[in-house]
């Protein structure tokens, strides 16, 4: 979603941190941060130049009123889209930095833990790492069509 990836991001900041759950939930939220920042200037810009806001700025509104009753719910809408879709990225983040050793360490059960242990039984107990895979991915596409049921319900150019 952007130029720098945020698994590296989240990999810097849990380098500075040292390997734990907290500071792997600290590291993701930290990485997600400027994709928040970006869409929701980006959807800011976009809304500030339409005519209905000039309008009620001709017509005397407040900054304050301009912003809560036209800018707010117009920018609100991405970001709700986004914050799905950011769940299943956040998601297969965190897993990615436990099965590198990273996030939760043991005996706190975490699907990407249980991926990093299940690599040295793969030939003789393979669903050691199928089911936990199988979980992971499930719960990604759950939440990715999550997002997109959102984006169509929320698009008010899309008619249901």
């Amino acid at each position: 979603m952007g130029a720098f990836p945020q698994i590296l991001l989240a990999l810097a900041v849990l380098a500075a941190l040292g390997p734990s759950l907290t500071n792997a939930m600290i590291a993701v939220g930290v990485s997600a941060v400027p994709v928040y920042a970006r869409t929701a200037r980006g959807s800011t810009l976009s809304v500030r130049a339409n005519d209905y806001v000039e309008a009620a700025r001709a017509i005397g509104a407040s900054d304050a009123r301009i912003i809560i009753r036209y800018i707010f719910p117009n920018v609100l809408a991405p970001l709700v889209v986004l914050a799905t879709a950011g769940v299943g990225i956040s998601i297969l983040i965190a897993a990615g930095l436990s099965y590198l050793g990273l996030g939760a360490q043991p005996p706190t059960p975490e699907w990407g833990a249980m991926l990093s242990e299940a690599r040295t039984y793969l030939r003789s107990a393979w669903w050691m790492a199928t089911f936990p895979g199988i979980a992971i991915m499930l719960v990604v596409l759950a939440s990715n069509l999550l997002g997109d049921w959102l984006r169509d319900v929320m698009d008010p150019r899309v008619v249901i």
